[in-house]
């Protein structure tokens, strides 16, 4: 972890402690941020990523799939890498899932802390204000899909028809809750293939807790699906871990 990391994570924990961080937080992304990465680290780690998937040959099996889009920077810049790389992602699609509300109400005893680190509407960007973000990027909407709701709502059977979504390449998986990690790794659990890249973006949240945030989700979706194995690839920033799916030989 860089000094300026350590810094800025610093900084977060005096705001929550103080129970400043609510107000920290709107000013912060509602007038000084801006469209860019809330996560700066991300974007390196998003470069390793791709060229990953491009060594792995898997770049042409499946999709981008990013839950938690936010303001839409980390879904705009995947798409951006991508294109460095010839035409080996030319037929990966690019999929958001968010609320476009912020975060859910937080009802979930896993979810709550002391400090209420994470709040209902934390995170919130309108639809509108998303897409107009990529639309000054560019992006491309021939292969651009923006799915809209709560979890619990969105990540059904019937979106992955509609989107004739049926294998990820890789997940960016940035939605801080323990409960929401928990709907997507169900949701995604038949679309995973061997070397599937999953980023968790908040891994560390809960200060690391093994017990607590994504941690506990992953190590319990791993647990009910034995036909995968993880591989621990790169972590970044203060939060993000990146792991390698691997399909037993029997599941390849």
């Amino acid at each position: 972890m860089t000094l300026k990391t350590e810094l800025r994570t610093g900084i977060v924990k005096f705001l929550q402690k103080t129970k400043l961080n609510k107000f920290a937080h709107k000013v912060y992304y509602g007038y000084v941020h801006g469209f860019n990465s809330a996560t700066p680290e991300l974007e390196d780690a998003l470069e390793i990523v791709f060229q990953k998937a491009q060594e792995f040959g898997t770049a042409d099996q499946g999709d981008y799939c990013e839950f938690g889009v936010f303001k839409g920077y980390a879904f705009w810049k995947a798409q951006n890498i991508s294109t460095q790389f010839k035409d080996d992602f030319a037929q990966m699609r690019f999929l958001g899932f968010d609320s476009f509300q912020g975060l859910p109400e937080i009802t979930n005893p896993e979810d709550q802390t002391q400090e209420e680190v994470f709040y209902q509407g934390q995170y919130n960007c309108s639809k509108e204000g998303v897409i107009n973000n990529l639309n000054s990027k560019g992006v491309d909407w021939e292969r651009t899909f923006l799915v809209e709701g709560f979890f619990e709502d969105s990540l059904t059977e019937a979106v992955k028809t509609q989107y004739n979504l049926n294998k990820i390449t890789i997940g960016l998986i940035d939605c801080d809750l323990y409960s929401s990690t928990q709907e997507v790794l169900k949701f995604i659990s038949n679309m995973l293939i061997d070397k599937t890249i999953l980023i968790f973006d908040d891994w560390n949240c809960f200060d690391g807790d093994n017990n607590r945030g994504q941690r506990k989700a992953f190590r319990e979706f791993l647990e009910e699906n034995p036909q995968f194995d993880q591989e621990e690839f790169i972590s970044y920033g203060a939060y993000g871990q990146v792991f390698i799916i691997h399909k037993k030989s029997s599941e390849v």
